[in-house]
């Protein structure tokens, strides 16, 4: 059943440095609007928390997220900017925490959930988590922040892959390409993921958060974000995206145009 109370869509709890976010809308974590909005605020929450030292990012068993609620896509070009320049808002704040965030992965990690993984700093999986980004399928992109961010994590050869081909690999596949850090049997994830956040708070506040600093200026791109926003608003001048989407809706194959 879906959760309808916004309120409740992204839940946030504290339990002295740690702190859990948790996208709370089963079974599959859809990235609605109101999601979106629910985890922009406890994003904005976090950020007035100097005493939090590391926030656990987690859905639910059978997803951490699928991504963004097909039946919300604008029907236009404008409406494709709004809504992709606010993802990519929401992300960048995500990424821009001052805490360390580690994402914790079970599941379906697909599309703009795949994307709310590539903002977090560590990335732990259960070994049953299948990680990827079909948007192509609908005809359009992660754009989102996502290509940047793939691009940058595992480079332009496997990331053209990803994006490319939409298809979804293993946990154990995405630690090989360093896509995420480690995959483990799913009863041991939580462990896993308790003993990295205790270690991390452990550590120097200063240098973690001047750590994590850095390694985001080293490999910003300027412009990055605008090239991703603008190939997906063109995406909507077109034919194939209406189709991916209507076909979506409508469960059945699409029928995209050639080149």
């Amino acid at each position: 059943m879906t959760n309808n109370d916004a309120s409740n869509l992204v839940t946030l709890e504290f339990s002295g440095a740690l702190a859990r976010l948790r996208i709370n809308n089963p079974p599959l974590n859809i990235l609605t609007i109101k999601a979106r909005a629910a985890l922009l605020e406890r994003v904005c929450e976090l950020e007035k928390r100097e005493d939090v030292k590391v926030v656990i990012i987690q859905g639910h068993e059978k997803a951490f997220s699928v991504g963004s609620d097909i039946h919300e896509f604008p029907d236009d070009a404008m409406g494709g900017l709004a809504k992709i320049r606010f993802e990519q808002y929401i992300l960048d704040r995500l990424a821009q925490l001052r805490q360390i965030s580690i994402a914790q992965l079970r599941g379906h990690v697909l599309g703009g959930g795949a994307e709310v993984m590539l903002s977090c700093d560590l990335r732990l999986a259960g070994k049953q988590a299948q990680i990827g980004f079909p948007e192509i399928r609908l005809g359009a992109l992660p754009a989102a922040g996502g290509m940047r961010r793939l691009v940058r994590d595992i480079g332009p050869v496997r990331a053209r892959e990803l994006i490319l081909r939409g298809n979804t690999i293993s946990a154990e596949e995405a630690v090989s390409i360093g896509l995420i850090n480690q995959a483990v049997p799913e009863d041991q994830l939580e462990a896993l993921t308790e003993a990295l956040a205790s270690e991390l708070m452990d550590l120097p506040s200063d240098a973690l958060r001047l750590g994590k600093k850095c390694v985001e200026a080293i490999f910003a791109t300027t412009g990055a974000d605008t090239t991703e926003a603008e190939a997906f608003v063109s995406l909507f001048r077109g034919h194939n995206l209406h189709e991916g989407i209507a076909a979506f809706r409508e469960k059945r194959i699409p029928r995209f145009d050639g080149i």
